[in-house]
Parts: structure tokens; sequence; C-alpha cells
């Protein structure tokens, strides 16, 4: 239900409607990440834990659980030896994610395109995050 009132959100879709037409296709993909990024980069914002603490319990508990989904039980411990979570402060990473979400498409190279507009894109997106993320935390606790 986060998902559903995430992509129905009116912020959300202003967000996607920042993309031109050309890379309204990945724009979901790329918004998606760039929130990621914009929480990480925030966190203390948000959260009253510090990341790095949030981020050690979450590899935690993922190295100890022995029946994870096969996909996420094979990078897994990548995610925990490069620290993917905490990563995502770094607007470089983003491109490095892409890179990789891209592989798995028939279009790579609209990916990296949608990537050069999230440059330019940068500070309206991060206030539509602004707006939106606390919203978004509401909602989850009221749920």
């Amino acid at each position: 239900s986060i998902d559903v009132f995430t992509d129905r959100h009116p912020l959300v879709g202003i967000s996607l409607s920042r993309f031109s037409m050309t890379r309204r296709r990945y724009a979901g993909i790329v918004l998606d990440v760039f929130f990621d990024h914009c929480l990480a980069r925030d966190w203390a914002l948000y959260a009253d834990r510090p990341l790095e603490q949030f981020t050690s319990n979450v590899y935690r508990v993922l190295s100890a659980e022995p029946q994870l989904p096969e996909r996420l039980a094979m990078i897994a411990p990548h995610m925990v030896a490069n620290d993917w979570l905490g990563s995502y402060r770094e607007f470089e990473v983003l491109e490095q994610v892409l890179r990789g979400i891209s592989r798995r498409l028939t279009r790579p190279e609209e990916l990296a395109a949608a990537m050069q507009e999230l440059r330019v894109l940068y500070e309206p997106l991060s206030e539509d995050f602004r707006l939106f993320y606390p919203q978004l935390q509401d909602f989850a606790r009221n749920r």
C-alpha cells in the first residue's frame, strides 16, 4: 500500500512530469533511486537514529536470515561489504546503480540519458522529496 500511495501521490506525479517526454519511460525508475538518495542524504531530518546504525541493523538482519529470496541471498553479501544503503548519500553512486539497472533493460541508453536529466532536475526533485516524504511517513504511521 506504500507503493500505491507513492505512485498515486500528486507530488510524485509532479516529479515525474519534470522529466522530458522522451525520458518519461524510465522516469519512475530514476525517481525511485533519486528519492532513495534524498532519504539517505537527509536521513537526520526523518529518523531518530543515525543512518549508519540503521544500515548496520539491516545488514545484521540480512546476514542472519537463512531463507532470503534467491536473488537477495546472492546480492546481500555485496550490499553489506559495500554499504549499498549508506552509499546512496552520494549522488555519484546513483549513476552506478542506474547502470546496473540498465543492464536488465531493452533500451539501456535511455536510462543513461535520464541520469543526465536528473543532474539538471536535482534541486526541484529534492524539493519535491522534502514535501512528499513527511506525508509518506504519516501514511505509514497511520496504516
